[in-house]
């Protein structure tokens, strides 16, 4: 009876130009002895020729087999080239459907690699490798990544595009994403983020025809150039961060404003005065910050100074040291904004503040009393922090009020003003009822905000207009600023009205970038970086699989 066929054949990585002479176990792999059996061919004329010249072996590491490395030990024959006008004398046959020219590896192989490095990195990939018997180093994975790939888009496949920025070191170096909206994958990413360098890649892909974007002036410059026919969208989020930082200014004009008294207590009982003069001496601490306001203030007032003078506010930040921010807070300001008081967390025992006062005007003083019947009322804290808030109490024979002053912060404020009602917590529409007593302009401002909101999703770019047009109007001046920076770039504001597209898209690839960045310890170099944000894709020359 004959024998079954053999199948050994099947686990070399091209059985149609390979032979499986043997295999061999070692201790730590496998050693496969392999020859070739295919019609040698000059890659430079592609004659077939018959007249070998000499052999070598080439070791190419392989897909593990049962938890141990695999070696091929391929020996591979050199030819002479007869065709007296092709200008190579002597070739070594070509293998390309099993490994590249110099490479150690063969394609499948190097192709498990480049997917795992895509996936987690260099020194992640190679751990990981290790553990599958593949040794290989980081900096093979990273090479392995930047390998050309079959990755070449062509210019008609993009009609849709998301474009924003990504930073490099953020506030000094910057480059651009770009973003097919219809696949939901980047299409590309470029190294710097200018007019030239985000046309020329318009220029390649002409069949373009909407792009969403920020309101950032570069990529609209560079799009009305390549593209004019596309049309540009503003993006709605970045639409309302615009209205959000107006509001902010708005506020910071209205700083003294921004200080809330605290409530009358309900208690019936009239805490004494906490400002009562005293004679005592300012301490060490309390001379250092007053020191170090006088120091803020004389900045503040040599800031104002300069800028009367004609300097721009980088100028003025170059020439006093300060951060860019801090002199646009200062130029914005009308008098010295005062720091904001720090506030700790509220404790979660101040949640059960009415209880704990009632029972103590009541008489009961014991903080292991009162913390076991709050404990009954959904209390999770420990005792320490019940003795601890009532210590005071004690101290004073009283209990303290629920509320004290406080000061909102601009921005905090602002976040407050241009929050939808039905978003608010009770919490903030109280401190919200408390802003608008201070504050009377902040009735307005919610009102314009709200409305800007209302019109930008209604999907009539018309009502829009009019909100432009009553805001131009109003008496607050950052607001009436927005508004007239809406019509320089009207064609993209309406067209954030009229239709449902976004950057939305844009944002999380920006985040998947950051954390690739974080991902690979600074590695990220512009090319591995590009590899690893762009879609995966082979290599060119892999070979693909049998129909």
């Amino acid at each position: 009876m004959a024998s079954p066929p053999s199948h050994s054949q099947a686990v070399l990585p091209d059985s149609r130009s390979l032979k499986l002479n043997d295999i061999v176990r070692t201790d730590g792999r496998f050693i496969l002895y392999v020859s070739t059996r295919q019609a040698p061919a000059c890659p430079t004329c592609g004659r077939i020729s018959k007249s070998r010249h000499s052999s070598y072996i080439r070791r190419l590491q392989d897909l593990p087999w049962q938890g141990r490395t695999v070696e091929i030990q391929l020996r591979v024959g050199r030819f002479r080239c007869r065709y007296r006008h092709c200008p190579r004398k002597i070739f070594t046959e070509r293998l390309p459907r099993v490994a590249r020219s110099y490479s150690r590896q063969t394609l499948r192989l190097g192709e498990i690699i480049r997917l795992i490095g895509y996936a987690i990195g260099g020194l992640p990939g190679q751990r990981v490798l290790e553990r599958l018997a593949v040794c290989v180093s980081d900096d093979t994975v990273l090479r392995r990544i930047k390998a050309p790939s079959a990755q070449s888009p062509s210019p008609d496949q993009i009609r849709h595009l998301g474009v924003d920025d990504w930073a490099w070191r953020k506030g000094q170096d910057y480059g651009t994403i770009l973003v097919d909206l219809d696949r939901h994958r980047v299409a590309d990413l470029l190294a710097d983020r200018n007019v030239d360098a985000f046309r020329s890649w318009l220029e390649v892909h002409p069949t373009v025809t909407l792009i969403a974007r920020d309101r950032c002036g570069i990529y609209a410059e560079a799009a009305s150039l390549a593209v004019p026919h596309a049309r540009q969208v503003a993006d709605r989020f970045h639409l309302l961060l615009n209205l959000s930082a107006a509001v902010e200014r708005a506020f910071e004009e209205r700083n003294r404003q921004l200080l809330l008294p605290a409530p009358p207590s309900n208690s019936g009982h009239q805490d004494a005065p906490e400002n009562v003069p005293t004679t005592s001496k300012p301490t060490a601490q309390q001379l250092l910050k007053l020191q170090r306001r006088e120091r803020r203030i004389a900045l503040y007032e040599k800031v104002k100074e300069l800028y009367q003078q004609g300097y721009s506010g980088k100028a003025i930040s170059r020439a006093l040291g300060l951060e860019r921010k801090t002199v646009r807070k200062y130029l914005r300001a009308p008098q010295f904004p005062e720091r904001k008081q720090h506030t700790r967390r509220p404790r979660q025992v101040q949640q059960f503040m009415d209880h704990l006062r009632s029972r103590w005007l009541e008489g009961c003083h014991n903080a292991t009393r009162l913390f076991h019947e709050i404990r009954k009322l959904g209390y999770r804290g420990g005792r320490s922090m019940v003795a601890q808030f009532v210590s005071g109490w004690r101290r004073s024979g009283r209990p303290s009020g629920p509320d004290a002053a406080l000061r909102i912060a601009p921005k905090h404020a602002a976040i407050l003003v241009t929050k939808p009602a039905d978003q608010l917590t009770s919490s903030q529409q109280a401190l919200l009822d408390r802003l608008a007593v201070e504050c009377p302009d902040s009735v307005r401002i919610r009102a314009v905000s709200s409305e800007f909101r209302e019109v930008l999703f209604s999907g009539e770019s018309r009502r829009l207009l009019q909100w432009i047009d009553r805001t131009k109007r109003c008496e607050i001046r950052p607001l009436v600023r927005f508004a007239w920076g809406l019509t320089k770039d009207l064609a993209a504001v309406r067209a954030a009205a009229d239709t449902s597209w976004s950057s939305g898209q844009v944002e999380g690839q920006i985040n998947r970038l950051k954390m690739l960045k974080r991902q690979m310890y600074g590695r990220a170099g512009f090319m591995l970086l590009r590899a690893r944000v762009l879609p995966y894709a082979p290599f060119i020359g892999a070979p693909q699989r049998a129909p």
